[in-house]
């Protein structure tokens, strides 16, 4: 678990880790990244209760997002990593048991996700559903572009965040890294089922962040490469340049130019298989360039 300045929170989503009913034993593993609000407060008063179960990492700076879910997980023991943001929570008491039990018969896999439900604020104010309704399989080539599901409901196998060598720090996005990273190494289930909820930012990401801390995660591309020499990197690249230009609510024009038509000339490689992200990225490109 990560935590920044989630005081309200934070108890829901300790809460929700101390409800699973699990035949295994589990240890939580808390990177608190120097909130200037009572979050660590609060981490510490459930540690006191258990001193066994919870283990924080207490930063001595901000360390941001990224490099705080990379050292969380880094710092992370057990066969399975199961993810869950300070602000987000589990809803089924049984979704470790479910997600962990699949994997231990079904070793082909790498890791094993779910569909979420979106809120803002509270469970009396969904937004909508994030995932598909049924179950599947995703691949390499399922998770280099949109989103499937959210990061709160992935459990994966550590050997793998091992193997890889772990996330490069100097990314702006830990979740573009990690799906295809867990894809290269086997499938990952999905299950329809809704185990999680996963909570809105009062003020979202892309009115934060900017089109040059985007352009970060093409340094993930050599990393990935490295893994598999069929990794399908102009794909990613095209969805990557789409990201840069579409995501933040404002790019000068020189970046807006230059990542669209980079994102145009990566296209080509998977062409006629994304006319939809084409036209999207067509209709952002012109609308930025009126804005």
């Amino acid at each position: 678990m990560i935590a920044y300045n989630v005081e309200p929170y934070i108890g829901e989503a300790i809460d929700s880790v101390f409800s699973q009913q699990t035949t295994f034993s589990w240890e939580l593993v808390i990177g608190e990244d120097c909130s200037t609000d009572n979050t660590l407060r609060i981490i510490k008063q459930y540690r006191q209760k258990h001193p066994d179960k919870i283990r924080i990492l207490e930063r001595e700076k901000n360390l941001g997002l990224t490099p705080n879910s990379i050292d969380t997980q880094n710092n992370c023991r057990g066969k399975y990593i199961a993810l869950l943001d300070g602000d987000d929570f589990w809803t089924d008491s049984n979704k470790l048991q479910i997600l962990v039990a699949f994997l231990e018969s079904h070793p082909e896999y790498s890791a094993a996700a779910h569909q979420s439900t979106i809120i803002k604020g509270t469970l009396d104010n969904p937004v909508r559903k994030f995932g598909a309704e049924s179950d599947t399989d995703y691949g390499i080539n399922d998770t280099i572009t949109h989103r499937k599901f959210h990061t709160s409901s992935l459990v994966y196998r550590r050997e793998f965040w091992v193997k890889s060598g772990g996330i490069p720090s100097v990314i702006s996005s830990n979740e573009r890294a990690i799906y295809p990273m867990l894809a290269i190494y086997g499938p990952i289930k999905y299950f329809g089922k809704d185990m999680c909820v996963y909570r809105l930012a009062p003020t979202g990401l892309n009115s934060r962040i900017t089109s040059k801390e985007l352009e970060t995660d093409l340094r993930m591309l050599p990393w990935l490469k490295s893994l598999s020499s069929q990794f399908p990197k102009n794909k990613f690249r095209s969805f990557l340049h789409l990201c840069i230009f579409s995501y933040p609510r404002f790019v000068p024009i020189k970046q807006l130019c230059k990542h669209y038509v980079l994102f145009l000339l990566y296209s080509f490689s998977y062409f006629p298989k994304n006319l939809g992200d084409i036209k999207y990225g067509t209709i952002e490109f012109f609308r930025k360039t009126r804005g």
